[in-house]
C-alpha cells in the first residue's frame, strides 16, 4: 500500500494532467479496459474494497459509460473504426473466488459485462497463488464459471499454471496458451476468444503462439486506452488498486493516470507484476 504522502503526490499529477487535457482534449474515438484482480476488505493493493467496487460501477451506469463485452472490441480494431464515447470493458486477473462472491452480484444488479481471465489449472483447488507476496486465497469453483457464464460473465484464457511465457519451449507455450483456452472452453460450453499475458510479459513468439491458438484479444498489462489502430494482441488496460477513491476512478477513466503509470513501467524496467 502507499504512503499518503506517495498518494497525495499521484493525485496531484493526476489532476494536473486532467486539467490540460480539458484545454487540450485526448484524441476521441478511443476505448479504455480496467482490470481488477480481487474484490476483498483485505489490505492488500490488488483487493479492491466490494464497497469501492459498487461505487465504481455505479458510476459507469450512472454516468452513461458505453460498457461492453471485451470481445466486441475485435469488430472497431480489425475496421479500424472509431469507438462510441466512453467505451469501457471491465476485465479481472487470474480467477479469484471472490470475483464471484463479491463482484458478480454488482454486475448483476447493474447488467455490466465483464470477462474473468481464469488461470485455469488452478480452478476448483484450495489455493490461487499467482500474487507475488499472497498465498492461501481461494480461486473459483468451476461450478462458480458456469454459473457466471450462463448469466453473461465472458471468460478468457490466463494460461494454466501462470507462468511468464517468454523463453517457453514451442510445447510449453502450446500447453499453456492452448491448453487453457480448450480447459475453459469445454467448462463453460463456450467458444473462448480472448487471452491474458500472466504478468503482462510477451514476446513476439508469445503473441504468435497467442494467434495461432485461435485467439482474437490479447491483454497486456501496458497502461493507456485502446485506439482503433491498436494490435488486438497487444490491448492497453487500466489498472484498479485499492486504493484508488471514487475521483481517482473517475481520473483513470478518462486518461490521467496514464503518463504516471508509463512512468512507473518505465521505471522499474518491466510492466507491473501484480498478477
Amino acid at each position: 500500500m502507499r504512503s499518503l504522502l506517495e498518494r497525495g503526490a499521484r493525485r496531484l499529477a493526476s489532476e494536473a494532467v486532467h486539467i490540460a487535457r480539458r484545454i487540450t482534449p485526448a484524441r476521441s474515438g478511443t476505448a479504455r479496459i480496467i482490470y481488477y484482480h480481487r474484490i476483498d476488505d483485505e489490505q492488500h493493493r490488488s483487493c479492491v474494497a466490494p464497497r469501492a467496487f459498487a461505487e465504481q460501477m455505479a458510476l459507469l451506469r450512472e454516468q452513461g459509460f458505453n460498457v461492453v463485452p471485451l470481445e466486441a472490441m475485435r469488430a472497431h480494431l480489425d475496421g479500424h473504426q472509431p469507438f462510441p464515447e466512453r467505451t469501457v470493458a471491465i476485465t479481472f486477473d487470474d480467477g479469484f473466488a471472490d470475483n464471484y462472491t463479491a463482484a458478480f452480484p454488482v454486475l448483476a444488479r447493474h447488467t455490466l459485462p465483464a470477462t474473468i481471465f481464469l488461470a485455469a489449472g488452478f480452478m476448483d483447488g484450495d489455493d490461487l497463488p499467482v500474487l507475488r507476496d499472497r498465498s492461501g486465497i481461494k480461486p473459483l469453483t468451476w461450478t462458480q464459471v458456469g454459473e457466471m457464464a450462463r448469466h453473461g460473465v465472458g471468460f478468457g484464457a490466463h494460461t494454466i499454471s501462470h507462468r511468464s511465457l517468454p523463453g517457453l519451449d514451442r510445447a510449453e507455450l502450446a500447453r499453456e496458451i492452448a491448453g487453457s483456452r480448450t480447459l475453459v472452453a469445454q467448462r463453460i460450453g463456450a467458444n473462448v476468444d480472448t487471452f491474458c499475458y500472466p504478468r503482462g510479459h510477451f514476446d513476439e513468439s508469445v503473441k504468435q503462439a497467442v494467434r495461432d491458438a485461435g485467439f482474437s484479444i490479447a491483454c497486456t498489462t501496458m497502461p493507456g486506452c485502446v485506439t482503433p489502430d491498436t494490435h488486438p494482441f497487444t490491448l492497453r488496460r487500466t489498472f484498479v488498486a485499492r486504493d484508488d477513491s471514487l475521483r481517482d476512478f473517475e481520473r483513470k477513466l478518462d486518461g490521467s493516470f496514464d503518463l504516471l503509470h508509463a512512468a512507473r513501467q518505465r521505471l522499474g524496467g518491466s510492466a507491473p507484476s501484480y498478477a
